[in-house]
């Protein structure tokens, strides 16, 4: 009984862990695209005043 208790009790840990690190990554995907947009948005605005 006791050993079915760490190995189920391991199992959640693990996949706990692997959720918590989908999670970050996803999170990463957005962060990077709003960077990516910001910087368009700023070569944008740069571009405006090198043509005026």
């Amino acid at each position: 009984m006791g050993t079915n208790f760490l190995i189920i009790t391991y199992a959640i840990v693990w996949l706990g862990l692997m959720a918590y690190l989908g999670w970050i990554v996803l999170r990463m995907r957005g962060v990077r695209a709003d960077v990516e947009s910001a910087r368009e948005l700023l070569n944008e605005r740069r571009g405006e005043r090198a043509e005026s």
